[in-house]
């Protein structure tokens, strides 16, 4: 959630400049043929070829002529899935047993291969330590770890490691993470390399500390019964994570699923309880069903990173949001927002908020209960990366929303204002709207702000998360 300091007539002003935002280069390919997604230099150069549309892709803001600052079109940003994404089988012949008991401390995988792991350790870790250059393909089978001051399962180095589930699983961390390397672990799985999770089997994963899965790189899920219950975020990944399929509950006390880069949903059922539901910097839902309980933002794209303009796109879907009350939004863009397909419910006091532009090109969209063909700002927010003034009972610095403003102005009002008006307030203007209380000085609403920002702040850099 943003700071929302700028007055409401400043920031009407303000969001006549948005129209020229757009969406930078990011692009998912295959590394070595197998993994999910990957950078490529169309973040960096322009290449005219992508500046021939995007409308209808996946991932498209339904804006055919949309470009970012190099050239690339929306269409670039779509993440591709490989087949060995989707791959669970293997042969029992060929892989390596692993029996899990209380005894089994430490397990290091040290060769690529598939790895069949099963049974139960009250306080063991798997170690996965192989080639930059190899795979391996782990296969939990009624397997139950739990570690007591550390990760189950850690992925210190390979080129990709793809998790099939079988049966029930259980995953858990006892509550406090004591390093053991210079790598700062903090989830219950915690990978630095790439990382897929696949199957039809269970996974639940209970931390009273930090996180549940965190990955450093790329992240896939094409299938599994996920159930999850962390203090911080449940999934967390640096560069990009797709999901494709699968079942989760998520119970967490920040984020449910949080990128840095890209996010995208092609499908999976989801019944999310947290602080923000979906966050990154380029959002896109092209199908599933989200049921998201949000008290802090239900849909947030912040530029975590500054490689690409934050975005929410949504494509199809049934999407419901229900927000807390206070200084929330239903869907919170920095940037821009398009909605052209699917289903989308917002109940809330805030809904929507971006600042910079916003399209809906198909789709749904009901807003407390009423559809609406449009895509309202709740408080009128600015394209320089502040929302309007929302939350903590809509103060602007200007003074306080009157009593009973419902964050509609008067029927027929385009957020235009008169030729020739420079922002500026009538000379003896005392910050008193119609019907309102004497405003807060600049200066006190500052200090009201101060509090969230310093938390929001404090959580991006905490050493817990490490740049997550």
């Amino acid at each position: 959630m943003k700071n929302k300091n700028k007055t409401i007539i400043t920031i009407a002003t303000c969001l006549l400049l948005a129209g020229g935002l757009g969406a930078t280069a990011y692009f998912a390919g295959t590394k070595n043929g197998s993994s999910s997604t990957e950078k490529t230099e169309a973040n960096n150069k322009t290449d005219d070829s992508n500046k021939s549309g995007n409308k209808g892709n996946s991932g498209s803001s339904g804006n055919a002529d949309q470009e970012d600052n190099t050239g690339a079109t929306v269409a670039d940003m779509a993440l591709k899935i490989t087949d060995k994404d989707k791959d669970t089988s293997y042969s029992g012949a060929e892989s390596k047993l692993i029996k899990l008991t209380d005894d089994s401390g430490t397990v290091k995988i040290t060769e690529e291969g598939t790895y069949v792991v099963t049974g139960s350790s009250s306080d063991g870790m798997l170690i996965i330590d192989v080639d930059k250059e190899e795979d391996v393909h782990l296969i939990l089978k009624d397997a139950t770890i739990n570690s007591s001051t550390s990760a189950a399962i850690y992925v210190l180095s390979a080129d990709e490691v793809y998790i099939t589930l079988e049966g029930d699983n259980v995953l858990s961390n006892g509550g406090q993470y004591v390093a053991i390397d210079e790598n700062d672990i903090d989830a219950v799985i915690f990978s630095k390399d790439d990382l897929t999770i696949n199957g039809s089997g269970s996974l639940t994963i209970d931390t009273e500390a930090n996180h549940a899965i965190v990955c450093k790189d790329d992240m896939v899920i094409t299938g599994g019964n996920f159930d999850i219950n962390a203090k911080v975020d449940a999934i967390n990944t640096n560069d990009s994570l797709a999901i494709t399929d699968g079942t989760f509950k998520i119970s967490c006390g920040d984020d449910a699923i949080h990128t840095d880069g890209i996010l995208q949903i092609d499908g999976g059922n989801f019944d999310i309880t947290a602080a923000e539901g979906l966050e990154g910097t380029y959002i896109t839902i092209n199908d599933g069903t989200l049921v998201i309980n949000a008290s802090d933002d239900g849909i947030n794209a912040g530029q975590k990173v500054p490689d690409y303009t934050p975005t929410v796109i949504i494509n199809g879907g049934d999407i419901t949001i229900t927000m807390g009350a206070g200084d929330t939004d239903g869907i919170d863009a920095n940037g821009n927002i398009y909605i052209n397909g699917g289903t989308t419910r917002i109940t809330g006091q805030s809904t929507i908020d971006y600042d910079g532009v916003a399209e809906k090109n198909g789709g749904t969209l009901i807003i407390n209960g009423e559809e609406t063909d449009t895509i309202p700002n709740q408080f009128l927010g600015a394209p320089n990366g502040q929302g309007g003034p929302g939350g903590n009972g809509g103060r602007g610095n200007m003074g306080q929303i009157p009593d009973g403003f419902d964050g509609q102005f008067p029927g027929g009002f385009d957020g235009q204002f008169p030729s020739g008006f420079d922002g500026q307030m009538p000379e003896g203007f005392d910050g008193q709207f119609p019907g309102g209380k004497q405003g807060d000085s600049f200066d006190d609403q500052q200090q009201g702000n101060k509090g969230r920002q310093d938390r929001r702040s404090a959580s991006a850099n905490n050493s817990d998360a490490e740049s997550l």
